[in-house]
Order: C-alpha cells, then sequence, then structure tokens
C-alpha cells in the first residue's frame, strides 16, 4: 500500500493522505479538510481510482472539502453514524465555534462505518476502531499488514485531540487512548495535524498518556 500524504493549503486544516492499493490501483482518501489544487494533483499524478472518502471525524477541518472530493472523484462517502450530522452541521462541525466564514455544502454518508468494520480496496483493507473522545464519533483506521494507524485527532505527537467541542469527553478519549497503546508491537501513526510518530514514541512520551496512568 502506497502513503501519499497531502499537506493541507491552509494550517487550520487536516492532513489528509491518499492511501493507494498498488496492484490494483483502487484508493482511498481520509479527511478532505480543503480539496484543492494539493489534493486534486496528488490524486490526479497518482492515476488512483479512489473508491472511499473515508472520515475520522466530523469536524470542519475534516470535513469541508466533503463535497468537492465526492463531486471530483465519484468516491462514497464514509463516516462514524455518530458523527454523520457533522457533515450539514455547523454547530456539530464546530464552524460556530471558530468563527468559520465558509460555506459547507451539506452531505450524507453512503456508508456508515463502525468499530471492527473492513474497508477493502482492491487487494488492501484498513480496519475501523472506533476511538471516541474528541467526537462521539471519531474513529481511527488501522492496517495491520503495513502496521500504521490514521488517527486523525484522536492521538498526535506527543498529545491528544481536544474535548472542549461539542460532544467532546475526556474520559472517552482516555478510553480511546488506552485501546490504541493496547494493539500489540509499534505501528506508524499519521495524525490529523502535525507530524507523524509511532505508538512505542506515545506509549513512553505522550503527555496525556503519561497523566492517565
Amino acid at each position: 500500500m502506497k502513503i501519499i500524504p497531502v499537506i493541507p493549503e491552509h494550517e487550520a486544516f487536516a492532513n489528509s493522505y491518499l492511501l493507494i492499493d498498488e496492484p490494483t490501483g483502487e484508493a482511498v482518501y481520509i479527511d478532505p479538510g480543503c480539496f484543492l489544487d494539493n489534493a486534486r494533483n496528488a490524486i490526479k499524478n497518482s492515476g488512483a481510482d479512489v473508491k472511499y472518502i473515508l472520515h475520522t471525524h466530523g469536524h470542519f477541518d475534516h470535513i469541508l472539502g466533503t463535497h468537492h472530493a465526492k463531486e471530483a472523484l465519484g468516491a462514497k462517502i464514509a463516516i462514524h453514524p455518530a458523527d454523520e450530522r457533522c457533515l450539514s452541521s455547523r454547530l456539530y462541525s464546530l464552524m460556530d465555534m471558530f468563527g468559520v466564514d465558509a460555506e459547507l455544502i451539506p452531505e450524507k454518508a453512503d456508508v456508515l462505518i463502525n468499530d471492527g468494520d473492513i474497508i477493502r480496496f482492491g487487494d488492501s483493507e484498513l480496519k475501523v476502531m472506533h476511538t471516541p473522545g474528541h467526537t462521539p464519533g471519531g474513529v481511527c483506521f488501522i492496517s495491520e499488514s503495513e502496521r500504521v494507524i490514521f488517527s486523525g485527532d484522536t492521538l498526535f505527537h506527543s498529545t491528544a485531540g481536544r474535548t472542549d467541542g461539542v460532544g467532546g469527553d475526556f474520559d472517552e478519549l482516555c478510553d480511546s487512548l488506552r485501546k490504541l497503546i493496547s494493539l500489540d508491537g509499534n505501528y506508524t501513526v499519521y495524525p490529523g495535524h502535525s507530524i507523524a510518530t509511532d505508538l512505542d514514541h506515545e506509549r513512553k512520551r505522550n503527555f496525556i498518556i503519561r497523566r492517565m496512568k
């Protein structure tokens, strides 16, 4: 599986990731906060056939480009049912909380994903882990064969997601972090913001995880 990070064109928006099953060219696109030239060019240059637009959660910085991504790619929108309302709500997507002056073009999910679901594209697959706390419908996408986790805003390098937004819950976030660090062995972690990390580092050095032990 080829992983292409797509750096957002505005620092307020999330990292996006294009994952390509190289034998078949089928792909998924994770967290289209922006769907501007960086994203369009990355997908066009890769030649990928994007099957799913995946969301780790429903905050505006991860979903504002969803409509344009679906329009351009013809891919299916997938999100946890607890966060589907974010795709059409300025309140639940936190646009009102942050005073975001942009249009949210409402969308609905084509696929509702739940804990333990498997998303297949070509010969590759991602397992869904429900990780609420940052939002009620937060998830991580895990490739066990590649030993990688796409953690959204649940887990960052040396810290974790905030819980002061609508539906946030710090105790739930801690439970989600415990689920992640209880996975066997090490994984590379690609977060929704900042730089990549790995589980071994986070088990030892993460500020939130060290506090909750």
